[in-house]
């Protein structure tokens, strides 16, 4: 019978579950019992084969190359899988440390190979190549790193002259990718290999050496500062010899210490040779995100912004502005901005959703900014240019004067009180005699309102004559522009929840955002036009706050589907009387309370409160426990772990007490009382879950086995394999649980609509009862709320 007959005999239906194995070219037909122990399998397969290995230094796997496990060999028995016995994990990662450890003894004693560790090579290429294939697998990584592979490794990509190149060097990097997802490994990476990996990342040509290579310098970057080496190594042996057991882990006397994260690295940007320090790494990395069709690739290199960002602010870095100002000088929000049209539902989204976020952050960072002339020299430059191109100095109205004589004017509160700019009488300051504390001009919005004013005199060609006609007109009529400037920052904050941007991660495109002073001079331009058409005075400035907010967040609310030419549209072109009567409308339905400043910070309050409350009730149903259909993955891009047994088609899940770890089980039919967690043989930990996948199979048993169901969802363990598969009996327990994982995970935000309306239902009841003292009454808010000082004693009592 030809090979061919034979596997088609193997998976006829109603054919005895049968695999064809395979040894060194030998195959053979095996009938395995699909609840034995695979190690049992393994060694009745080595001596039917007469193999002169012993069965431990053996495995099974698939025809991909899968490992054949306790948890998938029933599934491997079911599907009539092709298995080939092969080495084990431990014996693969034992020949590849002996091929390096070879290489390295081979190295001269200046650390190069005269004979080129990489050139006619064929076991070391060998022994790379496998790195790469099975570094995913805990048992090869862990007696990898037991026999020093890493140190090993380390030396061998550590090498200039003569070192790895091409697949191999590729190879190499993707080994080191694999080892930094595991705790321990680390102790070996040097201050040399980092500044390697960082030549490789602005040096590298072949997408297949970057990929990696940008990955090794995110996970340094987003590391813990600090790692504990040798409680690392004490886990790392008893996982090997207990099975992971912690309890069995002896406390080290001392604890040497190897610093990594965001400032660790930067440092060694700072010291990159050929190139500017950081800029000149930062340059080349904001560079791929134009200069290249890969679209891996791209999303790394803009991860790598992104957790650079994140971690500096997190850690409260020193380095965080000078980060800052790098990614500004090179223009890295343009180069995100055309990544948009092109990059919507692939790979590239989640890191521009990502940056959204964290260019947010950097828009609170920048407003809670003082402004510091004396410190800054970029400050002092945009207040200068300020104060030249309004001709600030001179007293009053049309005397021409020359840009020298302009900017040789000394500042003073004078000049910077006819654009409206003031400060505060209870402050004190604001006389010609006092002292200029430019800081006081722009406290409530920071280097931000400084940079947006600035953006908007100098973009703006009739700015000197704006100035002069609001000098012309009576006091009480005149506009307070850079009042006004101020007023429309803290309005695209408010709009933006610039506050939040760590709490609630955008979920589309934001292209108005990236462009912030941009969008500034279109609203401050909005709002001058509406005073003047409105005819307004100075007390009437917080009405007309009210109606640019209101039209800020109607222009603004389908931000998607705008382009800039409809933007200016709508602050340009649109009639004063027609934007008054839509906020009338709105203030006769709200009675014009919830858009105080109050209330709009009692509104904020709240709902932190509300997300919080969902929050514990998400991860209160985990502790509890569900029942869920057990999903056949439909999804190609998916590869489960462990497949769906029809026979047991019901899938019980609950989440440790530690809230650590998920316990689950498959049953035939549901019980009457859910099973407890120590019950539950099968564990994953919260820390191998990636992602959450929706939408990638179907119910055991379903009546449309070719359709996705909508409420079915993988726990992934990368992009490919999923760890479990669940098909959730309603829309609630899908929401409960996704948004429960992301809660577990750290990740901020809600992702299904269920649960974002109700945080928002149970915010604005929160609001309406904390409200219901106030309006019962008809009491006025007030537009700012002052607080005296606390009593000295508590010697007082409320007279009636």
């Amino acid at each position: 019978m030809s090979s061919d007959h034979s596997h088609a005999s193997l998976r006829r239906p109603n054919a005895i579950p049968t695999n064809m194995i395979s040894y060194k070219g030998k195959q053979m037909p095996a009938r395995i019992d699909p609840e034995a122990r695979v190690a049992k399998v393994i060694e009745v397969m080595t001596t039917t084969f007469g193999a002169s290995e012993h069965h431990i230094t053996l495995c099974l796997r698939d025809e991909a190359d899968r490992l054949v496990t306790q948890g998938n060999l029933a599934t491997k028995v079911a599907d009539h899988a092709a298995l080939k016995l092969v080495p084990s994990p431990m014996t693969e990662a034992l020949t590849v440390v002996n091929s390096l450890r070879l290489s390295a003894e081979n190295m001269g004693p200046d650390g190069a190979d005269a004979s080129s560790p990489e050139k006619n090579n064929i076991p070391l290429k060998l022994a790379l190549f496998n790195l790469s294939k099975y570094v995913r697998e805990e048992e090869f990584s862990v007696e990898f790193m037991i026999r020093g592979g890493v140190k090993l490794l380390v030396q061998l990509l550590e090498q200039k002259d003569g070192g790895l190149t091409g697949n191999s060097l590729a190879y190499a990097s993707q080994g080191v990718r694999g080892i930094l997802e595991f705790e321990s490994g680390w102790e070996d990476l040097t201050d040399e290999f980092i500044n390697r990996v960082l030549h490789l990342l602005i040096s590298g040509t072949q997408p297949n050496i970057l990929r990696p290579t940008t990955a090794i310098v995110r996970k340094l970057i987003i590391s813990s500062p600090q790692v504990d080496i040798a409680r690392q190594r004490a886990h790392l042996r008893a996982r090997s010899k207990g099975k992971g057991k912690e309890k069995e882990t002896p406390e080290p006397p001392t604890s040497p210490l190897i610093q990594y994260g965001f400032d660790k690295v930067f440092l060694r940007m700072e010291g990159v040779e050929s190139t500017d320090g950081a800029m000149g790494v930062f340059r080349v990395v904001v560079k791929r995100l134009e200069g290249t069709g890969d679209l891996e690739l791209v999303a790394q290199s803009l991860g790598l912004v992104n957790v650079s960002l994140r971690s500096a602010q997190q850690d409260n870095s020193p380095n965080y502005p000078g980060l800052v100002d790098i990614l500004e000088v090179l223009n890295v929000r343009k180069h995100v901005s055309r990544l948009m049209p092109s990059c919507a539902n692939n790979i590239v989204e989640p890191q521009i959703l990502n940056f959204q976020a964290r260019y947010a952050g950097i828009l609170q960072f920048r407003r809670h900014t003082p402004v510091r002339p004396a410190q800054s020299a970029t400050q002092e430059r945009m207040l200068n240019e300020i104060w030249t191109t309004g001709q600030l100095g001179q007293g009053s109205g049309n005397d021409a004067v020359t840009v020298s004589e302009a900017a040789s004017q000394n500042r003073n509160w004078a000049g910077w009180k006819r654009i409206g700019l003031w400060v505060d009488e209870e402050s004190g300051l604001g006389e010609e005699s006092d002292p200029l504390l430019e800081v006081e001009l722009f406290r409530d919005v920071g280097d931000l309102g400084l940079e947006c004013l600035h953006f908007y005199v100098t973009h703006e060609d009739n700015f000197r004559n704006i100035v002069i006609e609001q000098e012309v007109r009576e006091e009480a009529r005149r506009c307070p522009i850079g009042r006004a400037s101020a007023e429309c920052v803290k309005i695209l904050c408010e709009h933006y929840k610039i506050s939040q941007a760590g709490h609630h991660p955008p979920h589309s495109f934001q292209l108005f955002l990236l462009h912030f002073p941009r969008l500034h001079f279109l609203v401050l331009r909005f709002f001058l036009r509406m005073w003047s058409e409105s005819e307004s005075r100075l007390p009437d400035f917080g009405r007309l706050s009210l109606l640019v907010r209101s039209h800020v967040y109607l222009s603004l609310a389908d931000e998607v589907a705008k382009t800039w030419l409809n933007l200016e549209q709508d602050f340009l072109e649109t009639e004063y009387r027609s934007i008054r009567d839509r906020q009338m409308e709105l203030l006769e339905k709200e009675d014009g309370m919830l858009t105080r400043p109050t209330v709009r910070a009692l509104r904020e309050k709240v709902g932190r409160a509300a997300y919080d409350v969902l929050a514990d009730q998400r991860v209160s149903c985990m502790l509890q426990g569900n029942w869920f259909n057990s999903s056949a993955v439909i999804e190609p891009s998916v590869t489960p772990v462990v497949k769906a047994k029809p026979a047991l088609p019901l899938r019980f899940v609950r989440l440790s007490p530690n809230k650590r770890s998920l316990g689950w089980g498959e049953y035939a039919h549901r019980e009457p009382v859910n099973p407890p967690f120590e019950s539950l043989k099968e564990r994953i930990d919260i820390a191998n879950v990636t992602d959450v996948r929706m939408q990638t199979g179907c119910a055991v048993g379903s009546r449309s086995p070719n359709i996705i169901s909508k409420l079915s969802f993988s726990l992934m363990s990368g992009p490919e394999y999923s760890l479990l598969d669940l098909d959730a009996i309603h829309a609630a327990q899908l929401a409960e649980w996704t948004d429960g994982l992301r809660v577990l995970r750290g990740e901020s935000g809600m992702a299904s609509r269920e649960t974002s309306e109700y945080v928002h239902v149970l915010g604005e009841l929160a609001l309406k009862i904390h409200l219901l003292d106030i309006t019962g009454d008809g009491i006025e808010l007030p537009e700012k709320v002052s607080s005296s000082l606390a009593p000295q004693s508590i010697d007082f009592w409320f007279a009636k």
